[in-house]
């Protein structure tokens, strides 16, 4: 965390950290015991003694029974037909994070301490990141990383060092889908395999996860809680991986959204409770935007 003024900079940097990605090879076997790298999960996972050991441990009546949702020809989330008074307390139709079904947690959306800054990163480890590491280091700050599984099995090295430096490390799935349109095993799978991972690579069990696009309710809710994890959404959105070239957003449009968080900070927003910011270790291009 960082307080909001130490936010506002003189001047930003401009360049692009630009480092190559280059593959090296680790003594952890993902062999087995793990879905393939960025794929869901299948039946020769859910076939394994340790899945259905797993399975078989969580208590599926407390889960609510709604039908996972589908995909629109485009890949995003059909809402066609949904229940306008959001019955299953459906982020990503409401922006909902106070469950409707009984014995869940809330989402944590805030940081409780006013005018306070919670680093947030989605979508890492990053092979490139090396520059964007050292920064944070250089500055003494800690974020809260949300890491994909698929992408720590690819990168451990990358991995061990977030913890080494300090980060709070959190899940952010298997291979990123969007969670409610996955079945009950294949939610579970994708959260189970990346805390399992990420045991295995830092040798920490994170307690909190963050939904892909913040696609949660509360059946996804209810499976993330059976396994003991926080779910994490945010409260301003520096929409940092629509940037060009990845996106249609200028630069300039993603520093207007900085810019932004910087006014809110200044005429008091956050005098009562602290934000938490989405930002993405996707790419140089984030990464560099996140140093400025």
């Amino acid at each position: 965390m960082v307080p909001i003024s130490l936010f506002i900079l003189g001047t930003l940097i401009t360049s692009v950290i630009s480092q190559e990605c280059k593959p090296y090879s680790s003594s952890f076997d993902f062999s087995s015991g793990y879905p393939e790298v960025w794929k869901k999960a299948t039946n020769t996972i859910f076939k394994t003694t340790e899945f259905k050991q797993l399975y078989n441990s969580i208590d599926w009546p407390k889960v609510p029974n709604i039908p996972p949702h589908k995909l629109n020809a485009n890949g995003d989330i059909d809402r066609t037909g949904y229940n306008t008074s959001d019955p299953d307390c459906w982020w990503t139709y409401n922006l909902c994070t106070t469950p409707k079904a009984p014995g869940l947690n809330p989402d944590v959306t805030i940081c409780p301490e006013p005018n306070t800054l919670g680093l947030s990163y989605d979508d890492g480890p990053n092979c490139s990141h090396t520059v964007f590491y050292d920064f944070l280091k250089e500055n003494n700050q800690q974020a809260t990383m949300f890491f994909i599984g698929s992408n720590v099995a690819d990168l451990p090295n990358e991995a061990q060092r977030a913890l080494a430096d300090g980060h709070h490390i959190c899940i952010h799935t298997w291979s990123h889908p969007y969670m409610t349109t996955l079945t009950n095993e294949e939610v579970l799978a994708e959260l189970y395999y990346t805390r399992k991972v990420i045991k295995y690579v830092m040798g920490i069990t994170p307690l909190c996860w963050r939904p892909p696009f913040g696609d949660c309710d509360d059946r996804v809710r209810a499976i993330a809680q059976a396994l003991n994890l926080t779910t994490i959404i945010w409260n301003i959105d520096s929409d940092d991986w629509a940037m060009q070239p990845a996106g249609p957003e200028t630069p300039a449009q993603i520093d207007a959204n900085f810019q932004d968080f910087v006014n809110m900070a200044q005429n008091g927003t956050f005098a009562n409770s602290g934000a938490i910011l989405l930002e993405h270790e996707l790419n140089n291009g984030t990464m560099s935007k996140a140093v400025e």
